[in-house]
């Protein structure tokens, strides 16, 4: 059935490679980093606020540089203008070899006698793929298409770094032959309209900020997802909606076995620029599902219409802020809001639930340089921002270890925003650099923070953690963890009440340092007469983390030995209604309360557990490829 499945949509793929392409439904083309530091420069005006564009934007910001940069960015223009215009399709053949070096130095409490340990990985992937570029109308109407497959003997994910995402689309259902794996991957998008107003839909990824890759509320390399938008940009105005599909996972994990469709996410951003060296902008974002709400296709605040219907959804806003102090040089703010304790605040009690990512950084583009852009930036996500709990239906607050999340802020398993897990911070510097027009240098260094809040927690939450069903708690950390416990006789849940009234912001004991240093070289040879263009690229990276192992679970559920007792407890083995009031350490034993000098013993027994498999590693990451477009 899968052979089956792949011989079709081959068929499809080169049959209709004749009339698509890629720059139109790939944000993460090198088109719009350049696009980016055009727009920075003064260059370019009217540029969409959601990547990626259509052709005819594409098209009008390339002939904008052609016609008023300066003799380098005429040089980039052309050449992107060229492989946009130049033909209808492009058959592009990727071959990529990884090898990494990880290095393991066991912590001090761990039983096991060796204290290091070492091994090498390495993975070989083939991407062959049909990409390209096609308008009607004069543009009124282009398709975008890349359609491909992912083949190796390896998930790629394995072989990068902490918090990083693949850079294709291909994570489920492949065909297996051998030690190979094969996965389709295929984005496709339409746009219809002009160059200031627009629709367009199809499967694609999508960024929203200056910070390429980097987006809190729409992350580039984030999984792609069914998506419908409007944009509408007016002089100084732009306005664009957002509507996508996709895809759920267990309220446990992300887990791909659990997969399961009817999760939706909606954008939407109206910005105004009131001088020339200032641009603010207002977004929000809701994750839902089970349902299709219409009032989130309407231009009307999200924070109103989730209002009408229980105001139940996971809804974020947020402000993005560009200054452009000097030519070249944009300062961008963007801090997205999750949950906000408005009364403590006002107070000026800042250790509360609240539910914040940020980021703020300068980026400078200078003109005629060898060098392209440098960013400087820092990123800080609070505990439980992303994260949202489910229950099992709207008229009881159960959760079971078959409830499947909705609302958390993942696609399949990936987060949509922040790479970074909540409870986490990060100093980033990168620089890319271009000596002359064939080669492409880009270095970077980031240095991260990460904690597990569940280590701040008290004993009597620990001890529910520990007195629930197995995998129906995340107790390590990221978006799995939530701030709700179930409630068994109510439809409202029961607060977590460490993280309703307290902000535990990377104050635990055993926090995870890493540090990250990359360099990436890229060199394109000269096309040859028939347009067929080869590059080169080769990267390594350097990662230190010191504490991996913060993200495991620290209270698992699921433990025979801890016999919880609820407020109606029918049989002495587990069985009752209410909520857990207290545990037993058998059948027939003692009863216990979930704070006393017995729980606090558990509690500690599974901390200290949980502190004896951290770690420190060491790895080394290398990559090779090649690539080939005809």
């Amino acid at each position: 059935m899968k052979l089956r499945k792949l011989f079709f949509a081959a068929v499809f793929a080169f049959a209709g490679a004749f009339c698509f392409s890629q720059v139109s439904v790939d944000p993460s083309d090198e088109f719009y980093k350049y696009a980016l530091i055009w727009e920075n420069r003064g260059l370019v005006s009217n540029v969409p606020p959601i990547r990626p564009y259509p052709l005819a934007n594409v098209k009008s910001i390339l002939q904008e540089v052609i016609e008023t940069g300066c003799e380098k960015d005429k040089e980039i223009a052309t050449e992107i203008y060229e492989r946009v215009t130049g033909k209808p399709y492009h058959i592009t053949f990727e071959t990529d070899f990884f090898i990494k070096h990880e290095m393991e130095e066991k912590n001090e409490k761990n039983e096991k006698k060796e204290k290091q340990s070492f091994s090498t990985s390495k993975m070989l992937a083939l991407y062959p793929a049909i990409k390209g570029d096609l308008g009607f109308k004069d543009d009124f109407v282009s398709l975008g298409y890349g359609a491909g497959f992912a083949v190796s003997n390896a998930t790629d994910i394995d072989f990068m770094p902490q918090y990083s995402n693949s850079f294709h689309d291909s994570i489920f259902d492949a065909t297996e032959v051998g030690p190979i794996e094969m996965y389709l991957d295929v984005n496709s998008i339409i746009a219809l309209g002009y160059k200031n107003l627009f629709v367009q839909g199809g499967i694609y990824r999508s960024g929203y900020s200056a910070f390429i890759n980097e987006g809190l509320s729409l992350n580039d390399t984030s999984y792609h997802s069914g998506n419908l938008s409007l944009t509408y940009l007016h002089d100084k105005l732009s306005y664009v909606q957002e509507l996508s599909m996709i895809g759920a996972t267990s309220s446990y994990d992300g887990d791909l076995s659990t997969l399961a469709p009817d999760k939706i996410m909606a954008f939407h951003a109206i910005g105004y620029e009131p001088f020339d060296f200032l641009k603010v902008s207002f977004y929000e974002s809701a994750v839902y599902g089970n349902r299709l709400d219409l009032s989130y296709i309407l231009p009307v605040p999200y924070m109103v219409a989730q209002g009408v219907g229980g105001a139940s959804d996971n809804l974020a806003m947020g402000l993005l802020i560009d200054i452009k102090p000097a030519p070249g040089v944009l300062w961008e703010t963007d801090v997205m809001c999750d949950d906000f304790p408005a009364e403590d605040f006002f107070k000026l009690n800042f250790d509360s639930k609240y539910r914040i990512a940020a980021k703020t950084g300068l980026i400078y583009t200078p003109a005629n340089s060898f060098l392209d852009r440098l960013d400087f930036n820092y990123t800080f996500v609070l505990p439980y921002t992303y994260s949202h709990w489910q229950y099992d239906s709207d008229s009881l607050a159960s959760i079971s270890s078959s409830t499947i999340n909705y609302q958390n802020c993942t696609n399949a398993g990936v987060l949509i925003g922040s790479q970074y897990e909540p409870n986490s911070d990060a100093v980033k510097f990168s620089v890319d650099i271009k000596p002359f027009k064939q080669l492409t240098l880009s270095m970077g260094t980031t240095y991260s923070r990460h904690g597990n809040v569940c280590e701040t927690l008290d004993t009597e939450e620990a001890m529910i953690y520990l007195c629930a069903d197995k995998n129906v708690y995340s107790t390590d950390g990221s978006v799995y963890t939530h701030s709700m416990f179930a409630a068994n006789n109510s439809n409202s849940g029961n607060h977590v009440s460490s993280a309703w009234d307290s902000m535990n912001w990377l104050n635990q004991k055993h926090v995870q340092f890493t540090l990250q240093s990359s360099l990436n070289v890229k060199y394109d040879f000269k096309p040859t007469k028939k347009g067929t263009r080869v590059s080169l690229n080769a990267g390594c990276t350097f990662e230190y983390i010191h504490n991996y192992g913060v993200s495991n679970q620290m209270f698992p559920g699921g433990n025979e030995d801890i016999i919880p007792v609820y407020e109606k407890d029918d049989d002495g083995n587990g069985g009752g209604t209410g909520d857990i009031i207290g545990f037993r350490k058998s059948k027939d034993g003692e009863k216990y309360d979930l704070d006393s000098a017995e729980a606090k013993a558990i509690v500690d027994g599974f901390k200290d557990a949980w502190i004896s498999q951290l770690t420190n590693k060491l790895n080394l990451f290398f990559n090779f490829g090649v690539t080939i477009r005809f």
